[in-house]
C-alpha cells in the first residue's frame, strides 16, 4: 500500500467523485476507507487517477488559508448531514466548525427579492439566531444574503459554496464572506481553486438542507433553485416551511406551491421554533411530508 496522509487518500476520493456523492459512499460501505479504496478497488476511474498533486496542494492550501478539510471520518462532521445518502465525503470550512454542529435552520429565496421578502428574510434570521440557531443559507443575491445579515446581528450563520472555499461568489460579497468566517462558517465540497460553475448550485443545495432542520422558504418563483433545496429537506427528511406571499405575485408562486402540497405555514421565527423545538431538543423526529413535481424547480 502507498503510504500517503489520510486527508489525502480522502480529497483524491472527492476529486474522482465529486459529482457522484452517492458511489463514493457505496464504496465506502464496501472497502471501508479511502485508502483501501484506492489499494483494492478494480473500478477504471480509481485505477486511473493520478491527480495526487493536487490533493496533496488541498492539504496544504487548508494550512495556507486557514481552513479545515472535515473527513466523514472526523468527530466535526456535522451529524445531520452526516445522515443524508448523497452526503459529500470532503467538506472544506473557514470559520468556527461548531457551528455545524447547529441546531441549523436554512433560509432560502429568490435572488430577485423584493424588500419586503428580503426584510422577512432578515427579521426570521435575526430572531432565530437569538435564540441560539444557526441560520444556513448560499450566500446569494436576495434573500440568501439577507439571512445571512439578520443572522448576523445576533448570532451564527454558515454559509454554503458552489465553488471553491478560495474563490468568493459572488465577488461583491467578499465583506460579507469575512464577517461570516468570524460569526460562523463558510463551508463547501469542492477543492479549492474551483470556479463557480451552473450546475455547482444545485448540488451544494443538498448541504444548505443537509445541515439542517428545517428549510424555510422565502419568496419563489414557479422554478426557482430555491425549490430544488426544498426537494432536498423532503428527501432528506426534514421539514419544510414556506412564508406566504401576495396573490398572484410571481415570486409568491414557489411558496404558494409549497403550502399546497404540505409545507408548513409561517410568518416569523416563533412559528418555526415551534415546529423544530422537539426536534432540537432531543424525542424524534416528526417531519411533514412533501411531494413535489421534479421537474419543479431550476438551478438557483
Amino acid at each position: 500500500m502507498k503510504r500517503r496522509r489520510p486527508l489525502v487518500w480522502w480529497c483524491a476520493l472527492r476529486r474522482v467523485y465529486l459529482y457522484q456523492p452517492l458511489v463514493a459512499n457505496e464504496l465506502l460501505k464496501i472497502y471501508g476507507n479511502p485508502a483501501d479504496i484506492f489499494n483494492d478497488c478494480p473500478l477504471d476511474e480509481i485505477r486511473n487517477f493520478d491527480d495526487w498533486d493536487g490533493c496533496e496542494e488541498d492539504v496544504a492550501s487548508s494550512l495556507k488559508l486557514g481552513c479545515e478539510i472535515i473527513a466523514l471520518d472526523d468527530e466535526r462532521y456535522p451529524d445531520l448531514l452526516r445522515e443524508i445518502p448523497a452526503r459529500p465525503v470532503v467538506i472544506t470550512a473557514k470559520g468556527d466548525t461548531s457551528s455545524l454542529a447547529g441546531p441549523c435552520v436554512s433560509i432560502v429565496g429568490a435572488r430577485k427579492a423584493g424588500s419586503h421578502g428580503r426584510q422577512i428574510a432578515f427579521e426570521i434570521a435575526r430572531d432565530l439566531s437569538r435564540e441560539g440557531i444557526v441560520v444556513v443559507s448560499g450566500m446569494a443575491y436576495g434573500i440568501d444574503a439577507a439571512a445571512h445579515m439578520g443572522a448576523l446581528e445576533c448570532g451564527r450563520t454558515v454559509a454554503v459554496w458552489g465553488c471553491g472555499i478560495d474563490v468568493c461568489y459572488p465577488p461583491q460579497f467578499h465583506d460579507l464572506s469575512l464577517r461570516i468566517a468570524k460569526a460562523g462558517c463558510i463551508v463547501s465540497e469542492f477543492p479549492f481553486r474551483t470556479s463557480p460553475m451552473p450546475h455547482h448550485f444545485p448540488q451544494r443545495n443538498r448541504i444548505i438542507s443537509g445541515l439542517s432542520t428545517g428549510t424555510v422558504v422565502v419568496e419563489a418563483a414557479a422554478r426557482s433553485g430555491s425549490l430544488i433545496t426544498a426537494r432536498f429537506a423532503i428527501e432528506q427528511n426534514r421539514d419544510v416551511f414556506s412564508v406566504p406571499g401576495i396573490a398572484g405575485g410571481l415570486m409568491s408562486q414557489g411558496t404558494h406551491e409549497l403550502l399546497r402540497r404540505g409545507a408548513i405555514f409561517v410568518e416569523n421565527a416563533g412559528d418555526i421554533l415551534n415546529a423544530i423545538l422537539s426536534q432540537i431538543s432531543g424525542p424524534e423526529k416528526n417531519p411533514r411530508h412533501l411531494a413535489l413535481n421534479d421537474n419543479n424547480g431550476a438551478p438557483k
